[in-house]
C-alpha cells in the first residue's frame, strides 16, 4: 500500500463553521436523520427548553403526533424505507445484519455496505434531471449505485486508537525527538515524527525531514491526514499528555485513523478535501472505557464529527446547489445504545447512575440542535427542511442467544475450538437488535446445506415451537432500587397520579408486581414462521434475504451473536428493533420551509410517507414499488405539491 503524506494537516477542532447568506434563488430540500431520536424524548426536552431550535421547527412549521417506523425497527431497515418509501421486502434492508442466498450458513454482511433493492429518491429524481446530494445516509454508499451526483459515506477505520508511551531522545541541546510506527492496513506501517523543542510544544510529521508538520501544545488537539493508495485521504486526530519537564511519561493518544468515501464529478472529491481534510472518527468508546480520554474529550471527538456534518452539508448545498440533500448524524443512537438507563432492572441501576448516563444522552441530543440551529441559519426562503429519526430506543435489561438454544437442542453443532460445524448443522440465527433471523440450513440454497427440502418444514415448525416454548425467570427490581425510586413520600403521588416513572412503569402497583412476582415469562414477544424455502414468496418480510424463521424480543430483552447462556447480562443498555407500536421506539418527523404552514400532523403516518411526500412535492411521479402515502397535511399545504421556482 502506497501511502502519500497530504500536504494539508488539518488542526483538530480548528475548522470553522461555514457561514452563508440565506439564499433567495434557489431551492434545496433537505432531509437530516437524527439516528435514535425518540418522539417523546423529544418532546420532553423541548418543553424543558433544551432544544430551542427543534422547538422552533416546531413552532414554525410541522411537527407529527402520530408518526411510526417500520418492522424491524432497524436503522438500515428504517432508513431504507426513509429513503425509498418502501419496506424491507422490497428494500432487501431485513436486518443490520445481512445473510444471503448461496453463502455458507454462517456468512453475513453488514447492511451499511450494501446495497439498497429498491432505488432510493435520490437516484430517481436525478435521473430526472435534479440534482441531489447525500453525506452519510445509511443507504447512500456509493460503491453500491444508486448513488447521488455527490456523495460522501463511511469509509475504512485502517488502524484501531492508541496510547502510547513516548521515548524522547535528544538529537541536539535543546530539541528531542520521538518516533512511533502507524500500523496500517495488512501489515504497511507509517512512522509519526514527533519533536519537542521548547516546552509545552511539540512538531508532529509523517515525513522524517518534518517538512509537512503540524504544531500542538500540551494537552492539545491536532490531527495529520495523507492519502491512501486509492487517492482518499486518511488520518487521526490526537493529544499529546506530560505531567514532567523532561517528558519521560510523556504519552500521546490517538483516535483511530478513519477515512471517507467522496464520489462525484471531476474535482469533488480534491475541493471537499481540500477544505474540510479527512473524515474523522465517529468516536471512541474503547479509549474512554481505558480511560486514554475523559468525558470532556470523547465529546469532543463526537463533536468534531457531528461539525464535520454539518460544515460539508451547508458547504455542499452553497456551492453545488442540490435539489435534494440528504444528510445523517448518529450521535444520538450511539449514546442511547450504551446509557440508555431507565429501567430499576437493568445492571447497575441506581437512581444517581440513571441521572448521570440520561445527561449523556440529553449532551447528544443538545448537539443535534446545536447543528440544526447552523442549518436552520443556512435556509434561504425557498429552501424545505425534513427533520426525521428511524426509530426511537427502548431500554434493556437482559440478552437473549438463539443459538444457545439451537445448540442445546442439536440444530447447531460446533467443532472443539467453537466454531460452527456448517456441515451439521441445520440452523443458524443472525442477530441485530431485538430480532434475529434463524436460517435453515437448506440444500440448494445455502453453501454446503444439508436440510433436504422435504424436512424444511417440519424442521422450521419444530425450532418455532421451541422457541415459543422457552420461559426464563422475571427479572425483579431489586428491593433496594425499588425503595430508592419509590420513597415513602412519594406514594400518593405516584398511586394517584399515575405520573411517568423512570422507564417503563407507569404505577406503584404495576412496579410492585413486577418486583415481588416470582413467575416465569416468555422473553419472545414473537416467533413468526417466514414462508417457504423458497424465503421469497410468502410471510412478514418477502424477500430472500429474510429467516426462515424471525425471533423478535419481548420489551427488556435483546438479541446477541455470541453465546454462553440462553439469557445474559446486557452489554447494551438501550436497543431496537422489535413491535414498532411501542412508544420508546416512535421515531420523530418535522418539517419547516416554503409552502408548509405551521401546525399539527394528527393523522397516523409512518417513515413510508416521507419519500412519497417528497416525490409529491418535487413533482416527480413515484416508482411502483413505493409503498407509502404522501403526508397530506403536507402536500395541500404546498399549492399542489410541485414547487414553483423562482
Amino acid at each position: 500500500m502506497k501511502l502519500k503524506v497530504s500536504l494539508l494537516t488539518i488542526l483538530f477542532l480548528a475548522i470553522p463553521s461555514i457561514v452563508w447568506g440565506a439564499e433567495t434563488n434557489h431551492s434545496t430540500d433537505m432531509v437530516i436523520s437524527f439516528d435514535g431520536m425518540r418522539h417523546d424524548f423529544l418532546e420532553e426536552y423541548m418543553a424543558q427548553q433544551q432544544l430551542p431550535h427543534f422547538k422552533e421547527v416546531a413552532s414554525r412549521g410541522k411537527i407529527a403526533n402520530n408518526i411510526r417506523t417500520i418492522f424491524p425497527s432497524l436503522t438500515s431497515s428504517s432508513h431504507a424505507a426513509i429513503a425509498t418509501g418502501a419496506a424491507s421486502d422490497a428494500t432487501g434492508m431485513v436486518s443490520n445484519e445481512l445473510h444471503k442466498s448461496n453463502k455458507r450458513l454462517t456468512d453475513s454482511e453488514s447492511a451499511f455496505y450494501s446495497g439498497l433493492d429498491a432505488e432510493p429518491i435520490w437516484s430517481v429524481v436525478r435521473k430526472e434531471g435534479k440534482k441531489t446530494a447525500t453525506i452519510l445516509f445509511p443507504g447512500s454508499n456509493p460503491k453500491y449505485g444508486n448513488q447521488a451526483d455527490y456523495s460522501i459515506y463511511y469509509g475504512k477505520t485502517l488502524s484501531e486508537s492508541e496510547l502510547i508511551s513516548l521515548e524522547f531522545k535528544k538529537v541536539t541541546k535543546k530539541r528531542q525527538l520521538a518516533v512511533f510506527p502507524l500500523k496500517i492496513e495488512k501489515g504497511h506501517y507509517l512512522k509519526v515524527y514527533v519533536l519537542a523543542e521548547t516546552p509545552g510544544e511539540f512538531f508532529l510529521s509523517l515525513d522524517k525531514n518534518m517538512q509537512n508538520k503540524v504544531k500542538v501544545g500540551l494537552n492539545e488537539w491536532g490531527s495529520l491526514s495523507f492519502l491512501t493508495h486509492d487517492k482518499e485521504m486518511a488520518g487521526f486526530a490526537f493529544k499529546i499528555k506530560a505531567t514532567k519537564p523532561d517528558l519521560s511519561d510523556a504519552k500521546l493518544y490517538r483516535t483511530a485513523v478513519s477515512s471517507g468515501v467522496v464520489k462525484g464529478p471531476e474535482q469533488f472529491k480534491e475541493d471537499i478535501y481540500t477544505h474540510f481534510g479527512y473524515f474523522p472518527i465517529q468516536d471512541d468508546d474503547k479509549a474512554l472505557d481505558k480511560k486514554w480520554i475523559t468525558r470532556k474529550e470523547y465529546e469532543e471527538i463526537s463533536t468534531r464529527f457531528a461539525q464535520w456534518t454539518t460544515d460539508v452539508s451547508l458547504y455542499i448545498k452553497k456551492k453545488y446547489k442540490p435539489d435534494l440533500l440528504f444528510f445523517y448524524y448518529p450521535q444520538i443512537d450511539h449514546e442511547s445504545h450504551k446509557y440508555l438507563l431507565s429501567d430499576p432492572r437493568q445492571p447497575g441501576y441506581s437512581s444517581d447512575r440513571s441521572r448521570q448516563y440520561l445527561s449523556y444522552i440529553r449532551w447528544a441530543y443538545k448537539l443535534s440542535d446545536e447543528m440544526l440551529g447552523q442549518v436552520l441559519g443556512e435556509m434561504g426562503q425557498n429552501d424545505r427542511l425534513f427533520l426525521v429519526s428511524d426509530h426511537g430506543m427502548e431500554p434493556v435489561h437482559s440478552r437473549l442467544s438463539p443459538n444457545e438454544v439451537l445448540e442445546k437442542k442439536g440444530f447447531l453443532v460446533k467443532y472443539d475450538n467453537g466454531k460452527v460445524n456448517t456441515k451439521k448443522s441445520k440452523a443458524f440465527a443472525v442477530a441485530s437488535g431485538t430480532i434475529a433471523h434463524v436460517y435453515i440450513n437448506l440444500k440448494g440454497r445455502e453453501e454446503g446445506g444439508i436440510v433436504d427440502r422435504k424436512q424444511y418444514e417440519d424442521i422450521k415448525k419444530e425450532i418455532a415451537n421451541i422457541f415459543n416454548g422457552i420461559e426464563v425467570a422475571e427479572t425483579k427490581i431489586p428491593i433496594a432500587t425499588f425503595f430508592t425510586i419509590a420513597p415513602t413520600q412519594l406514594w400518593e403521588k405516584i398511586f394517584h397520579n399515575n405520573e411517568e416513572l423512570p422507564g417503563s412503569f407507569n404505577s406503584f402497583a404495576e412496579m410492585a408486581k413486577i418486583t415481588f412476582s416470582n413467575k416465569k415469562i416468555h422473553p419472545y414477544d414473537k416467533v413468526i414462521l417466514n414462508g417457504s424455502y423458497n424465503r421469497n414468496e410468502t410471510g412478514q418480510i418477502n424477500h430472500p434475504n429474510a429467516g426462515d424463521i424471525i425471533l423478535v424480543a419481548k420489551k427488556g430483552y435483546y438479541m446477541a451473536q455470541d453465546d454462553g447462556n440462553v439469557v445474559m447480562k446486557p452489554g447494551d443498555l438501550g436497543n431496537h428493533g422489535g413491535n414498532p407500536s411501542r412508544k420508546e421506539l416512535r421515531p420523530i418527523f418535522l418539517a419547516v420551509g416554503k409552502g408548509i404552514k405551521k401546525g399539527t400532523i394528527e393523522a397516523k403516518i409512518s417513515t413510508l410517507d416521507i419519500a412519497p411526500t417528497l416525490y409529491q412535492l418535487i413533482g416527480i411521479q413515484p416508482p411502483d414499488f413505493v409503498k407509502g402515502k404522501a403526508i397530506v397535511g403536507l402536500t395541500e399545504d404546498t399549492e399542489g405539491g410541485a414547487r414553483k421556482e423562482n
